[in-house]
């Protein structure tokens, strides 16, 4: 059984995520998962969907990387028409599917993932079915399932599981603290042990609107409980796993600008709020957000605390620090999602060097 996965990030195939996955080194215990949800990263992209994403996966700097396709994305309302696109033509066809993760065979960090597609449509055992297709091609498997068709999925991986596979068991925003609906869950899993298993969960609620931020407050919708050593002790899980410091969002088409930036305090682990005092305005990043965060008592914590999580190592500080110093550009709400997830990530490692999210502390 693998012993080194503490930690797996989420992220979508998208700019700013792209640029900080092949930036930050994940080091030993974090295993990047990489959710593809489109047949290119760039309308205008003239290499194939293998050569696309085997040179991304390539350019991360991690032991493996879990990749996905998948089946929950929403196919309705503003969602990316290039997403729709995909879900339809391969996510929603299984051999497709398979055979588009497949391509990456020849990868040895690829970890391909499989969830079931019974609550898409209707479809029995066909997580047996993606695993057949697989096996002989992987060393190890994924296998993400979703709190609403967990019987049913629970028992197939129970027959297919091997010792150098993965069970991500996906809460979605789901809280852990809902102890009804996910007390068989805590059950079933306590007497699994064939497999490495992660607890993955969006920590930012997705409605959560910049505009109505309280300003230097902590952010009460984010709920980061899925990193902590007794809720993992509770789920019986070896790992755990979020969207990497930022909002699972549904993947719509970009909005009109809304300076605001969500800032994950380690020592607290809390998300504190800052907003723009002129709505709208794109130099309120510079003027009123920075400023405010770099005088937080956020900011002297994580400072202080030993060893810092806060340094020139940590891309996302550092930038902050260059912007305030006016010498990198602050008018990007770009930029600053990118600053988040670098942030995040290097708070986890941080928080992994100290001993404080460590398998040692959690049941084998």
């Amino acid at each position: 059984m693998d012993t080194n996965l503490i930690y797996m990030p989420v992220f979508r195939v998208r700019q700013q995520e792209v640029l900080a996955m092949k930036h930050f080194d994940f080091g030993g215990s974090m295993y990047p998962l990489l959710e593809i949800v489109k047949e290119k990263t760039r309308k205008n992209d003239q290499n194939s969907f293998e050569e696309i994403y085997s040179e991304l996966i390539n350019a991360i700097t991690a032991e493996k990387v879990f990749v996905d396709l998948p089946i929950y994305i929403n196919q309705s309302g503003s969602v990316q028409d290039e997403v729709v696109k995909f879900s339809f033509s391969v996510i929603n066809n299984l051999e497709k599917r398979v055979a588009h993760l497949n391509m990456f065979s020849d990868i040895e960090k690829v970890i391909p993932v499989i969830s079931s597609y019974l609550l898409k449509t209707g479809e029995e055992n066909t997580i047996t079915d993606q695993e057949r297709l697989l096996r002989a091609n992987f060393n190890s498997i994924a296998f993400r399932i979703y709190i609403n068709s967990f019987k049913e999925d629970f028992e197939e991986v129970k027959q297919l599981a091997t010792e150098n596979d993965f069970l991500i068991i996906d809460l979605d925003k789901l809280g852990p603290f809902k102890t009804p609906p996910l007390k068989p869950v805590v059950n079933a899993l306590r007497d699994f042990n064939k497999c490495k298993k992660v607890l993955l969960r969006s920590a930012i609620n997705p409605d959560i609107e910049n505009v109505k931020l309280d300003h230097g407050q902590v952010v009460m919708e984010a709920d980061n409980s899925q990193i902590d050593t007794d809720i993992m002790s509770t789920f019986q899980v070896n790992a755990t796993g979020d969207y990497a410091g930022i909002k699972k969002d549904n993947l719509t088409a970009g909005g009109t600008i809304s300076p605001g930036f969500l800032y994950y305090d380690a020592v607290e682990n809390q998300y504190y709020g800052y907003k723009a005092l002129i709505k709208g305005s794109i130099d309120e990043f510079d003027n009123t957000i920075i400023p405010a965060i770099l005088a937080s008592d956020s900011t002297s914590r994580m400072l202080q605390s030993e060893p810092p999580f806060l340094s020139t190592d940590n891309w996302g500080y550092d930038t902050l620090l260059k912007i305030s110093r006016k010498e990198e550009s602050g008018r990007s709400q770009a930029k600053f999602k990118r600053i988040a997830i670098e942030h995040y990530l290097y708070c986890m490692r941080i928080l992994i060097q100290k001993g404080e999210l460590t398998e040692t502390n959690m049941p084998s």
